[in-house]
């Protein structure tokens, strides 16, 4: 297993902690209103079913890039929307937006299986512009997000299965 620091770019003077994925989880059970933001790499891992996973402990889910298809093909499309990530990062930073059900912007947002780069652009956006209300940012990707307010380690492709049981911890905990 990589050390947390491999792969990232710095987003300024605070930097995530690394969390067990038992905290991860409690983090999203424990918000008001968690959204879960997902990313075509769920796709390449096969790791929609955890999305599935996590969107039938009813938190909602923002698929991005071409996810979607993943959630269509399996037919769970149930608190699903389709949005683009930098629309998204957009409306999470705006006092205005009342999220996907119109009922009030989300207080957690947690990222698995974005495209890195794009992930940690998103994340440093929230970290400096999202205000009102303030929004926490958690990654349960593979890669640790320094942007994020707590993240999981790196875990290489070549250790998949590793991931995916971390992942059902964090699942077990919501």
């Amino acid at each position: 297993m990589e050390i947390p620091f491999d792969i990232g770019n710095i987003s300024g003077p605070e930097n995530a902690r690394v969390a067990q994925p038992e905290a991860l989880g409690r983090a999203i059970k424990n918000a008001k209103r968690p959204l879960l933001v997902v990313g075509s790499e769920i796709l390449d891992d096969d790791l929609i079913e955890k999305a599935i996973a996590i969107g039938k402990k009813g938190i909602p889910i923002a698929a991005t890039a071409h996810s979607m298809k993943g959630f269509v093909d399996r037919g769970y499309t149930e608190n699903v929307h389709l949005t683009g990530l930098h629309e998204l990062a957009n409306n999470i930073e705006s006092r205005d937006w009342m999220g996907f059900d119109k009922t009030g912007g989300y207080d957690l947002i947690a990222v698995l299986g974005g495209i890195y780069y794009s992930t940690s652009q998103f994340l440093i956006a929230l970290k400096n512009f999202a205000t009102d209300p303030i929004v926490r940012c958690i990654s349960i990707d593979r890669y640790y997000h320094p942007a994020a307010r707590m993240s999981s380690v790196n875990i290489s492709r070549k250790h998949t299965d590793e991931f995916k049981k971390m992942l059902d911890k964090v699942i077990e905990n919501i």
